[in-house]
């Protein structure tokens, strides 16, 4: 996998680099956390949302009769004038029949008992994969108890059944007539398979389920920002013993303009954290400003930090951060070109960088693929040849009889020696050394596990344990909306009880097991080393990497993320 080239991408595309002061980025990774998608025309209307987070509607600068060229379609939504139900003061409220919901889509391997019925059989999956079917299955349920929340902006928690569409959509005109937007009437545009409008990413280039996260926004804050901490039970050893914390989540980031985010829970009393990339205050101490970035993103730095320092070293990170404060530090950071082309005032959602806001955590088709690679047969060996020469093609035996009518001093070589000279090649070497000599046309599986830790140092599946003890927290698992509809719930709840039963009647616990906190992160994949085709794992994730959006992301980050721990030495220095 080659390194990419940075900032002169953006020469090479002719971005503008000039970045408006009111825009609050991940300062991870460089990303805006306020990320718009426009739906698939077989989803609900509940899967688009703009830039706020609320439905997507059609900006008044779209061109419609290039719209008609490119597929385009729209919707007439009908306008709502009804009070919608309140589902925090009413947990009893029940939905209507035909508005009964159904799991979001991000939950990647649930089933619907019908779809399950109408599907053909399956062969059955490991053990392993059964456990998190189950998991999913508990989570998507759970979630599912819950009415859905009409108002609820950003992310949605799950997506509302597609039966009752009480709206059509249409194909745009070839005149570009469209009727006009209004408030009892909004008009939705939705992309087709080459729209190129920037408003939005298109979900025929990115499923819910990938961009699962895309909004949600954390920071990291210093203890002395909140008087004295106190646990909530959601905390993590470090939190308890260092001196900083990580916020409640958001849904979105507003602009420096609009006021700072509101978090869910208050985490150490603060429902309102002050957030920036650039400290504007010299006079100021700059540890009263927390860091954003998302959940996905810190998690990454804190495997990396534990690789390099032991421990998350979180001084070490707020100590760059304040050092590299100035607006200037802050856009001269070197990151990937797709990043600083779409860093506009309002984020430029560019047709082909959707892996922007790919999760790259919890990544849909990966874990099929590696698991797949992993072989129970007692006769397999990571020293078994990678590749079956009984089955060769026409081309490949004419090679092989040029080879052998030629001398090859290479076959002379003993095995130890061969590979050897392998063990100091890349792939591409790798794959013209195999074309010219018949010594290496066969190769152990545990090549491609060296090339996999040398090409691909951001794919943790494939860490030995001892490596980097590490779990993905909660907050890694969950989006801002999920554990704000909880929050109040609880919040109500608590209310409720306490007015029913008077102090020391109540058991502390009573409101955990009524409404509780979002379950264990999804299980983590390690291969085992001695059982794991190498070989089909470096060439699947080649062959599908267009597909493996999160992968992509997860490699971006990594390697923003290796610059700032490279930052951190050197002012530890």
């Amino acid at each position: 996998m080659e390194r990419r080239k940075r900032l002169n991408i953006s020469r090479i595309l002719g971005c503008n680099l000039e970045e408006p002061t009111i825009v609050i980025y991940c300062h991870l990774c460089g990303v805006s956390f306020n990320i718009a998608r426009s739906r698939r025309v077989d989803e609900p209307f509940t899967a688009a949302w703009d830039y706020t987070g609320n439905h997507l509607g059609a900006d008044d600068e779209i061109l419609w009769e290039d719209c008609a060229e490119k597929g385009c379609s729209y919707a007439v939504l009908p306008g709502n004038n009804e009070q919608d139900d309140d589902l925090v003061n009413d947990p009893d409220y029940l939905p209507r029949e035909e508005t009964m919901h159904e799991p979001y889509e991000y939950v990647s391997d649930y089933e619907s008992t019908d779809d399950k019925m109408l599907e053909e059989p399956e062969e059955d999956t490991t053990e392993e994969n059964d456990e998190d079917n189950i998991e999913n299955q508990w989570y998507s349920d759970w979630l599912s108890s819950f009415p859905p929340p009409e108002e609820a902006s950003g992310e949605p928690i799950w997506t509302l059944d597609t039966a009752p569409k009480n709206h059509i959509i249409l194909p745009v005109p070839e005149n570009g007539e469209v009727p006009e937007s209004s408030v009892w009437e909004p008009v939705e545009h939705i992309a087709g398979p080459d729209c190129s409008e920037v408003n939005a990413y298109s979900g025929r280039k990115i499923s819910l389920e990938e961009m699962r996260g895309c909004r949600t926004a954390q920071c990291l804050i210093h203890k002395g920002s909140c008087g004295r901490w106190q646990p909530d039970g959601l905390e993590q050893d470090w939190e308890r013993s260092g001196d900083f914390f990580l916020s409640g989540l958001c849904d979105g980031m507003p602009s420096r303009d609009m006021g700072g985010p509101t978090v869910f829970p208050p985490r150490g009393g603060i429902d309102g954290p002050r957030v920036e990339n650039i400290v504007w205050d010299n006079y100021e101490d700059p540890t009263v400003y927390s860091i954003p970035f998302h959940p996905w993103c810190f998690d990454i730095y804190s495997r990396q930090a534990k690789c390099h320092f032991n421990h998350l070293n979180l001084n070490g990170l707020m100590k760059w951060r304040n050092t590299e404060s100035t607006f200037e530090d802050f856009h001269e950071f070197p990151r990937w070109g797709e990043v600083m082309c779409a860093q506009e005032q309002f984020w430029s959602h560019n047709a082909g960088c959707e892996f922007l806001v790919a999760n790259p955590l919890y990544i849909p088709k990966l874990p099929s693929i590696l698991l797949a690679a992993v072989k129970d047969n007692n006769d397999f060996s990571p020293q078994n040849g990678a590749f079956d020469l009984h089955q060769t093609t026409e081309r490949d035996a004419m090679l092989l009889d040029l080879m052998q009518c030629s001398t090859d001093p290479l076959l002379a070589l003993p095995r130890e020696i061969r590979l050897m000279i392998v063990k100091s090649l890349g792939s591409r070497d790798i794959a013209n050394l195999r074309l010219a000599s018949r010594a290496f046309q066969q190769l152990p599986v545990s090549v491609w596990y060296r090339l996999i830790r040398e090409e691909m140092p951001w794919l943790w599946e494939a860490w030995d344990e001892s490596e980097c003890v590490h779990t993905p927290s909660l907050w890694t698992a969950v989006t801002a909306d999920e554990v704000e509809m909880i929050y109040k719930i609880r919040e109500h709840q608590i209310k409720v009880v306490t007015e029913e039963y008077q102090t020391g009647e109540l058991d502390p616990n009573v409101i955990d097991e009524m409404v509780r906190w979002p379950p264990a992160v999804p299980h983590q994949i390690k291969l085992p080393r001695a059982k794991t085709n190498w070989y089909e794992v470096y060439t699947e994730i080649k062959r599908n990497w267009g597909e493996l959006k999160g992968l992509k992301n997860r490699m971006r980050i990594w390697e923003d993320v290796e610059e700032i721990i490279g930052r951190i030495k050197k002012y530890q220095t």
